[in-house]
């Protein structure tokens, strides 16, 4: 008889004060590679349907992905920064901000620039500010 370890991730959810509503996606290995977009808050990200700010990814990589929703509390027009924390390595920022309307949602993904996770235990943190 063998045993075998597993280990998963269940998502979470959490409102931030600043009316933003942010839903943990979990690590994903990227399939493809994709440009950086919403780096920089001269082009940042805005809310929409099927809106995405990344990191620049490679294909292979491990992806972060936290998706952020803007709520009737959110202030409109207003530029947010994303950042990631893996451990003690800080990836982003990235750029999003909320339109005149405070509908739809953004998927920031960011490349962890390593084909495998920290050994565990690890800590990861977003924020949004």
């Amino acid at each position: 008889m063998t045993s075998s370890t597993y280990q998963a991730e269940i998502g979470s959810v959490v409102k931030f004060p600043t009316g933003l509503l942010a839903t943990d996606k979990g690590f994903s290995a990227a399939p493809t590679g994709v440009s950086a977009a919403g780096t920089s808050c001269s082009n940042p990200a805005t809310f929409n349907l099927n809106t995405t700010a990344n990191s620049n990814i490679v294909a292979g990589h491990l992806v972060y992905d936290v998706q952020v929703n803007a709520t009737s509390g959110a202030p409109a027009a207003t530029k947010f920064n994303v950042t990631f924390v893996l451990g003690s390595t800080t990836f982003g920022p990235l750029c999003i901000q909320t339109l005149a309307v405070l509908s739809g949602s953004i998927d920031c993904k960011f490349d962890i620039a390593s084909t495998t996770l920290p050994a565990s235990p690890y800590t990861f943190k977003v924020t949004i500010q």
